[in-house]
């Protein structure tokens, strides 16, 4: 199989971690794209962070709350 890097940046940066790493390109590469599939897979959702937030601080979202409209922030911006 190959891989062909053909992005000045990219090609660049996979020699950088393959030197930090002690590693050949192809060993670089996987670790760079393993690292990155972790890290999105451990992102929260904005609405996940703020019920841990909210959790850490002895609150909780009330069960039968509702999303703001659009529209109310839209009569905000013009009170202002």
């Amino acid at each position: 199989m190959v891989l062909n890097i053909r992005n000045q940046e990219a090609d660049r940066l996979a020699r950088e971690l393959a030197e930090m790493e002690q590693t050949g390109l192809t060993e670089a590469v996987v670790v760079a794209l393993k690292e990155a599939i972790e890290r999105r897979a451990r992102a929260q959702s904005p609405r996940d962070a703020a019920a841990r937030l909210l959790e850490k601080h002895c609150l909780a979202f009330q069960p039968e709350r509702k999303p703001v409209s659009p529209d109310a922030y839209h009569s905000l911006d013009h009170d202002l």
